[in-house]
């Protein structure tokens, strides 16, 4: 993972010291040259859905009721590009997004139901690099962040006296390392503040353990709760904010 990091940092100081800064001669320390650049912050929502391993938790599922492996969450996305530059028809951005995904399970029996639902949380910080195709598309070659993950797993029983909720946290968020690609589509085309992207990639994370911190069950901990990323996919609503 060091690897990664050492990476993602490199490449945004590349980023920094050769996107366009060439400073004209007739403006305050090169400021007008540097707004000239900058098109738009703005923030974005989305959905979609999360695959991953997770064979600390599937092992201790109780399979012999119903319950299968788990390995796909779906959830939302909320975030911003904090700033994008434009070079002709590159377009490079910093930005920043918070995810939710989760996957549930339950059965039905005669007098209660269970479920099992596992949540994963995520903060992923990075930049992308865009070609701009036409005025209605650009091509995302990549999105890069780090990422934060930290997992929650409740198993709740519903009937006329319900136990007390069993509910697994993780310690501390693992770092992992996220990646994709996609198409960015503007409905209006003259009006670059709205956009739709599809997206696609692979996410690197594991989570390597959850904790009891509500309920009474006898397992106090799960090892290797999330041992695996894996692919996702996403579509994606920005509305940006003009910087000109």
């Amino acid at each position: 993972m060091k690897r990664y990091i050492t990476v993602f940092l490199l490449t945004i100081a590349f980023i920094i010291n050769f996107s366009p800064s060439s400073f004209s001669q007739d403006d305050c320390c090169g400021v007008g040259s540097i707004f000239s650049s900058l098109i738009q912050s703005g923030i974005f929502g989305g959905y979609g859905l999360q695959q991953y391993s997770a064979k600390g938790l599937n092992d201790v599922l109780p399979k012999d009721v119903g319950f299968k492996d788990y390995s796909t969450a779906w959830g939302w996305r909320v975030g911003a590009n904090v700033i994008q530059v434009r070079q002709r028809n590159i377009l490079v951005g910093l930005k920043f997004y918070y995810q939710s995904m989760t996957e549930s399970q339950d059965r039905v029996e005669q007098d209660f139901t269970q479920e099992i639902t596992l949540n994963l949380t995520q903060w992923n910080f990075g930049l992308s690099l865009s070609y701009i195709a036409s005025q209605a598309f650009d091509i995302r070659i990549f999105d890069a962040y780090l990422s934060w993950t930290n997992a929650e797993l409740t198993n709740k029983f519903k009937t006329d006296n319900p136990p007390e909720d069993d509910v697994y946290k993780s310690p501390e968020a693992s770092l992992g390392f996220t990646t994709d690609a996609g198409i960015v589509w503007y409905p209006i085309p003259t009006a670059t503040f709205m956009s739709l992207e599809v997206l696609g990639g692979y996410s690197l994370f594991s989570i390597d353990e959850a904790r009891l911190k509500e309920g009474s069950s006898s397992l106090q901990a799960i090892q290797d709760i999330v041992d695996g990323g894996g692919f996702f996919a996403a579509a994606v609503l920005t509305v940006g904010i003009p910087f000109n």
